[in-house]
């Protein structure tokens, strides 16, 4: 696995103020997580989100993006599993009913997943997938996509968080984008904390502005932005952003 891994944290009022600058925590062109500044990044990222001042510790975490194909799977997959190398107990949720990718990424079955958990009323923690190299790391994949099961997550998700966040440190959930889905809205007022992830060179700055606007509104606690692959050609003048992308989002495609 290979990725160009720039990451950079910022507030969420960064997005609507594009004279601030968020402080770089990597950039990396390398092979491998383990070896590469990725890594760095990613466990830097951690103890941004979850070292920070907050009354309550963080106990479920969304991460999501404002589009698709932003990196949101990557950045959630390697923030569980670098949560979990400090030996604690970690969920990683797949909760992209219409594309879902961690399976594919981590390279494990995906089996009934999350998908039957809301459609058939089965135990979630009987569907969980673990992780050989991580064993404080478990995975419930989101199963075989379908627009009919992402109705029901609205109404399935909660139960599956108040207990999951009984029994593991920390929760990650991995949503669909925030911009032209309703469920991932809904995901994120479920959770303690939202972190929007976004792609140097592609995403649309006016694009990130609504979602934190709306996560505003429905009073969602916006953790930060994560602007993925930086490099330094990368000025303050981007975006492109289109609905072309969405016209590709759907059950039959992997992230």
């Amino acid at each position: 696995w290979q990725h160009k891994a720039g990451l950079r944290l910022a507030g969420p009022e960064s997005a609507a103020a594009p004279e601030t600058s968020a402080a770089p925590l990597a950039a990396t062109g390398s092979r491998g997580y383990a070896e590469s500044g990725f890594a760095e990044a990613i466990h830097t990222l951690r103890n941004s989100i979850l070292l920070s001042s907050f009354e309550v510790p963080l106990k479920s975490i969304l991460i999501s993006s404002a589009t698709p194909q932003e990196g949101k799977t990557t950045v959630a997959t390697h923030l569980a599993m670098a949560h979990a190398e400090h030996n604690r107990r970690t969920l990683l949720i797949d909760a992209d009913l219409r594309r879902p990718g961690i399976a594919d990424l981590l390279s494990i079955h995906a089996g009934p997943g999350l998908a039957a958990v809301l459609s058939d009323g089965l135990i979630w923690r009987d569907k969980l997938v673990k992780h050989e190299a991580l064993p404080c790391l478990d995975i419930l994949t989101a199963g075989k996509a379908s627009r009919r099961v992402v109705s029901l997550i609205g109404r399935g998700l909660p139960n599956i968080l108040e207990e999951a966040e009984k029994d593991y440190d920390l929760v990650v959930v991995d949503a669909p984008p925030l911009l032209g889905f309703p469920e991932p809205m809904e995901m994120a007022t479920l959770v303690d904390g939202v972190v929007v992830v976004t792609l140097a060179g592609k995403t649309n700055r006016k694009a990130v502005g609504s979602v934190l606007s709306t996560l505003r509104r429905i009073r969602a606690h916006t953790l930060g932005i994560v602007l993925n692959e930086v490099s330094q050609e990368h000025g303050e003048g981007y975006y492109y952003y289109g609905s072309k992308y969405y016209r590709h989002y759907h059950p039959d495609k992997s992230e």
